[in-house]
């Protein structure tokens, strides 16, 4: 529960601390003396966006703490330490600080027991620990599109099908993307078909192979050089082997070699032989090779064109697909699983159509479930709201929760929530965000979180005048349901009704005073004496007679007993 809150610089206030208790906290006072300041801080400390008025000195910041005991509130603790805020052992923790700040130059801070957080994760802890509702939030809370969130939160299990729901949903959603696109780019998937085959049929009557763009170079070159080519083989040819006009090297190494031979029994000879029978043989095979060369520079005619129309054609291939023929082959590789994985389109869509069927079918049965589901905690919360209403002096009301189906499903199934009432006896039901006057929605406001209060479990309920707007029985009933409610959650409203505040466990007064020409808002928190006269006061404004506190202290006394 709140604990303590501490307001510093903030608006009209200079600096104040007010404790809270357990049960029924009622915060009263004149209009205009600041009850909404208070409001307001409780929620700048629990989230809510920053107003530019709200620094009350430009000279330092504003500070808003707000104290909580969170003792076995799980929630909340998971989220801490999902955040790194609390340690697994540290059970001890009972109270945790949360504090927000104002800089005069518009920077703000958030912290969490002194540790910077955003205003997200703020917000979010806000959610596990305080339920606040404002003026404003009649509206809000009628709004159709949270009805759902209030029947799903009526029945624990569907916290679990849920999730799995939405997935479904997200999944169908994916695969009817992907569906889409491959059909509505089926036409250019044709064209990209026929012009890979185009690519791919090119390149393969190319017939490339490596290295065969150097040796055709090569060849060209000797094409060119023919004449001079072999006139030079020729020549060395002679020289070295068989010339008619000199003796060729290989005719002196043999005469050499038969002379060495000869001379054999001298050891200078003889080591002389074996040298020159290498030079011999090497002379023989150079000479083989030089011949055959020769024999190779006999070229057909147009060779040479041949050679010159594949070098150009291999050439417009390297200009369209890459700078060399390992990269036009490399094309052609990425080509052919480029028009494979096109070729198989057609069966994806097919897998994927598949697919979407039993994805849908999938969703309409976990959908259905969770209708039936919702149907009965539709019909949990609808009963318990009309018990709830009823005593609320609503006697003749009656209030239906329809599970309707949703004209587009989405990833929270196939229903809407219609809330139905009828505020008279014989009126046919009708959508209640359309019919209910303020006193039957403020009625049905307090029903609503008096039903839900058993299923979220959330410490404290914050009220800002809850009971505007009702007079009467319809006001005592509401006192007394707000008075019921605090037995199992902390309390904290603000109202001008002395009928609710005869009920509160702590009374706090809020005033406006005037301080060195500088308006002030205190808070004071009553004794009991000092509870009889605000609501004397209450009753009667401040002329109030000795009857107005006769009459106080028995609304207190009968408040007590009831």
């Amino acid at each position: 529960m709140l604990q303590e809150i501490y307001i510093r610089n903030f608006v009209l206030i200079d600096e104040l601390r007010i404790e809270f208790s357990a049960g029924l906290n009622v915060l009263s006072g004149e209009a205009g003396a600041g009850k909404s300041i208070i409001i307001d801080a409780l929620g700048l400390v629990l989230g809510e966006r920053i107003k530019n008025d709200y620094i009350r000195d430009q000279s330092s910041k504003a500070v808003v703490e707000a104290v909580f005991e969170i003792g076995n509130n799980n929630e909340a603790r998971l989220f801490l330490l999902e955040q790194g805020l609390i340690e697994e052992d540290d059970e001890a923790i009972s109270t945790i600080i949360l504090t927000r700040e104002i800089h005069v130059n518009g920077k703000t801070a958030a912290r969490i027991n002194g540790r910077n957080v955003t205003v997200y994760a703020l917000k979010t802890l806000s959610t596990y620990l305080v339920d606040v509702h404002l003026q404003n939030d009649r509206q809000n809370i009628l709004r159709p599109v949270n009805y759902l969130g209030y029947v799903d939160g009526f029945d624990h299990k569907l916290e679990k099908l849920l999730p799995d729901l939405a997935n479904l949903y997200n999944l169908l959603n994916d695969k009817r993307k992907q569906l889409e696109e491959l059909r509505l780019h089926r036409h250019q998937r044709v064209q990209r078909l026929d012009f890979l085959t185009y690519q791919i049929n090119e390149i393969e009557e190319s017939q490339l192979r490596f290295g065969e763009e150097e040796e055709l170079s090569e060849l060209r070159q000797r094409i060119k050089n023919a004449g001079k080519l072999l006139e030079s083989s020729s020549r060395i040819f002679g020289l070295l082997y068989n010339s008619e006009k000199q003796s060729s090297a290989y005719d002196q190494v043999s005469c050499a070699l038969e002379i060495s031979q000869e001379l054999n029994t001298d050891s200078f000879f003889a080591d002389m032989i074996e040298p020159l029978e290498n030079i011999y043989y090497s002379l023989q095979d150079i000479s083989s090779r030089i011949s055959a060369y020769k024999d190779n520079l006999e070229f057909e005619p147009g060779q040479l064109e041949e050679i010159e129309n594949r070098l150009y054609k291999i050439s417009k291939l390297k200009n369209k697909y890459g700078e060399t023929i390992q990269d036009i082959l490399n094309y052609l590789q990425n080509a052919y699983a480029e028009r494979e994985a096109l070729d198989q389109s057609d069966e994806l869509m097919a897998d994927i159509e598949a697919e979407l069927t039993s994805l849908n079918h999938q969703y309409l049965q976990l959908a259905a479930a969770i209708t039936n589901k919702r149907k009965q905690a539709a019909h949990l919360l609808e009963k318990k709201v009309y018990d709830e209403l009823k005593g609320l002096n609503m006697p003749g009301i009656k209030f239906k929760v329809a599970v309707k189906q949703k004209e587009n499903p989405n990833a929270k199934g196939m229903d809407e929530i219609e809330f139905l009432f009828s505020p008279n006896p014989g009126e046919e039901l009708k959508l209640i965000n359309r019919i209910a006057s303020g006193g039957e929605v403020s009625r049905f406001i307090l029903a609503i979180k008096k039903a839900l209060a058993d299923v979220y479990h959330i410490p404290t309920l914050v009220f800002d005048e809850i009971d505007v707007g009702l007079g009467g029985s319809a006001l005592n009933a509401v006192a007394r349901k707000l008075a019921e409610l605090s037995r199992a959650r902390q309390l904290i409203l603000v109202t001008h009704s002395p009928q609710v505040a005869s009920y509160a466990d702590q009374n706090y007064v809020i005033e406006k005073i005037v301080k060195n020409n500088k308006t002030l808002t205190k808070i004071k928190k009553l004794d009991e004496n000092e509870k009889v006269l605000e609501i004397a006061r209450m009753l009667d404004g401040d002329n109030y007679s000795c009857l107005t506190l006769e009459h106080a202290q028995e609304m207190i006394d009968l408040s007590r007993e009831r």
